[in-house]
């Protein structure tokens, strides 16, 4: 007896296995086949196409195939389309066919169920089929989140803000004196052969700048039982700071530098996901750009939506350039960011020591003095406007309208999915919903 791995071709499912005396014939495995699959094969055994799984250098199709593994969706693979030239002759022997083929973790055999024989592949068959494919669908729309754009913190632009009804105001800084030196932080790099300087990139200096930041407010950390914690691309970081934006059909997507959040995470690093009693995310660049504002007013955004607690954005190149960034009260219905610009350090860690220190527990209607504003400010949040500024039913339409033009792309034009959505468009017109 010959053990032989048979796959049917466009159908889903696995890899069956067939005994067959070798000294058959390849038409008393087709019978086999046709037995091992009465309730999906409905044709006669002999309209069944056989196909050896045999590539043109020898080598037999391995069931950890990357095709062959397709093939149990139901997809036809290029590569398995290949090795469909050639038609098995029903008069062989199997012994012949099968000599010295492999007998464990391969395919001998794909099968083809020819669509014009009538009732070849029974209508249940098909159903499954379908239904199998309209769970993947929806199951890979689920995890790419369709509908929803995503927009990375890094390339956040004013259309962004725009699109949340979000505006960044600034605030003119007050000078004030401060009783620690704070000298700026020295950015490292190389010489080349040419004498020039080549600047480490940022990601590179992270745990130095980190430790820069915490020696200079180290006593509001201990205080308040705080520390700075340096974002890494890695360990889950990438996304720390990714969430839907509430009322929009979009998701922000990415992460910080450094964040100053509970202490708690040095012992229960996996809480820094949950970013308890988190006060202030800094976004570092040695180099400050226009873009760069857009990026952290992302950032705080990303992280309003996502606390309970009223927080503050700092972006910095630890030198001349300290901005920090906080929601104030909306304005005609938008949201408002403010800002502030230092322009000295030791005057920068006597506000973020100032901003460690107040209470958490607060509440929203709480002023806190900044020593670089003239007056108290309030720090609100963004939910709210951010939820009825939201883009209405426009957003189910167009992923009513997405998810169709998906679905029709693999399965074809399904009618009466259209005319729902069409019905749904309808309502949504003021003029033709008494008609709809």
């Amino acid at each position: 007896m010959v053990k032989l791995f048979c796959a049917i071709v466009g159908v889903a499912g696995s890899a069956f296995e067939v005994d067959i005396d070798d000294g058959g014939s390849v038409a008393a495995l087709k019978d086999a086949i046709k037995g091992k699959n009465s309730k999906t094969i409905t044709c006669d055994a002999k309209d069944l196409q056989l196909f050896l799984a045999k590539k043109a250098d020898g080598a037999w199709l391995s069931s950890k195939d990357p095709g062959v593994i397709s093939m149990r969706s139901g997809v036809i693979p290029e590569q398995v389309k290949t090795l469909m030239n050639v038609e098995v002759d029903p008069a062989d022997d199997i012994g012949d066919v099968f000599e010295g083929a492999p007998t464990k973790k391969t395919v001998h055999v794909l099968v083809v169920v020819p669509e014009a024989v009538g009732g070849s592949v029974s209508e249940a068959s098909k159903l499954d089929q379908l239904v199998d494919k309209v769970d993947r669908l929806y199951d890979q729309l689920n995890k790419t989140g369709l509908g929803k754009r995503k927009v990375c913190h890094s390339s956040a632009n004013s259309s962004l803000l725009n699109t949340l009804h979000v505006r960044v105001r600034s605030s003119r800084a007050v000078q004030f004196k401060t009783d620690n030196s704070v000298q700026p932080f020295p950015w490292a790099y190389t010489v080349d052969e040419h004498g020039d300087k080549i600047w480490l990139a940022e990601e590179q200096q992270r745990d130095r700048y980190r430790e820069y930041v915490q020696v200079n407010i180290d006593d509001a950390l201990a205080r308040n039982e705080l520390c700075v914690c340096g974002v890494e691309k890695g360990e889950g970081g990438e996304d720390l700071l990714s969430v839907d934006v509430p009322g929009h059909n979009i998701t922000l997507v990415g992460r910080t530098d450094l964040i100053i959040l509970s202490d708690q995470v040095l012992e229960n690093p996996v809480e820094v996901k949950l970013l308890p009693d988190v006060r202030l995310i800094i976004e570092v660049k040695r180099e400050v750009k226009p873009s760069s504002i857009n990026q952290t007013v992302s950032e705080l955004i990303a992280l309003d939506i996502m606390v309970a607690e009223q927080v503050m954005a700092l972006l910095t190149d630890f030198g001349k350039h300290w901005q920090f960034f906080w929601v104030a009260d909306p304005t005609n219905s938008e949201g408002t960011i403010q800002s502030v610009i230092i322009n000295n350090p030791s005057r920068a860690f006597a506000v973020i020591r100032t901003l460690l220190d107040q209470s958490p527990s607060a509440g929203a209607d709480a002023a806190i003095g900044l020593p670089c504003v003239k007056a108290p400010i309030k720090r609100h949040k963004l939910s709210a406007v951010l939820a009825s500024s939201g883009e209405d039913n426009g957003t189910g339409i167009r992923e009513s309208l997405e998810r169709y033009y998906d679905i029709a792309s693999m399965l074809g034009p399904d009618i009466e999915m259209a005319r729902a959505v069409a019905r749904q468009i309808t309502r949504s017109i003021p003029t033709l919903s008494y008609f709809s």
